[in-house]
């Protein structure tokens, strides 16, 4: 009896651990499809991991005149042989934590000479009017800094126009406008290389506009 029982279990055993061994991989199937959410979830966070996606659509740091395109040609009335007097210049997209800006305008065909700088140009300013006065401090803008071109303290501070030597070609004016975390003492001074080194580390955007002239 004990044999003939034994067999009639097992019989029955049988189909039991089969039926358990065809359900198993049903129950473990939907643990993919949950993993794939995560793994979208976790890509799109930015890379500085701070979970919120950076703004895609933030305006870019830009330049421009009224007077002039960028890389052509900057008209005579703003060089030694019109009125020398400094184009309007316009900016939009100021990086936030702006809190000056600075402007540099030089000749890279002629070694660099400079033909403008200056600084703590207030972060609300969003441009400068056509003739800005030549004087070291301004009121308008309040609190704007000048400082000396590459002809020197003789010819004060201030912008001087383009004067290029006659037949030397095209001369690319590059005027640079420059974002900064920082606002310079009041009372500073700076020549145009102490300037850039001094802006060294706090730097927010950078945007250039060239006029073109020749003689």
């Amino acid at each position: 009896m004990r044999t003939i029982s034994s067999i009639i279990l097992a019989s029955f055993t049988v189909p039991v651990v089969t039926v358990l061994a065809v359900q198993a991989p049903p129950a473990a199937a939907p643990a993919a499809p949950e993993a794939a959410p995560t793994k979208a979830s976790e890509a799109s966070k930015p890379a500085d991991g701070t979970g919120s996606p950076k703004d895609a659509a933030k305006a870019e740091f830009t330049v421009k005149s009224p007077a002039f395109k960028n890389n052509e040609r900057l008209p005579v009335e703003y060089s030694t042989d019109g009125e020398n007097v400094s184009p309007a210049i316009q900016w939009e997209g100021t990086p936030a934590g702006t809190k000056s800006f600075a402007l540099i305008c030089h000749d890279p065909d002629a070694g660099q000479f400079i033909h403008w700088i200056s600084w703590n140009i207030p972060a609300d300013c969003r441009g400068l009017p056509r003739g800005v006065k030549r004087a070291a401090t301004l009121d308008d803008p309040k609190g704007m800094r000048q400082g000396f071109t590459g002809w020197g303290k003789s010819k004060g501070e201030g912008y001087l126009g383009p004067a290029p030597g006659k037949g030397s070609g095209d001369h690319h004016y590059t005027f640079t406008v420059v974002a900064l975390d920082v606002d310079f003492p009041a009372d500073k001074v700076f020549t145009a290389r102490e300037l850039r080194s001094a802006m060294k580390g706090h730097v927010l955007g950078k945007a250039e506009l060239v006029g073109v002239f020749s003689r």
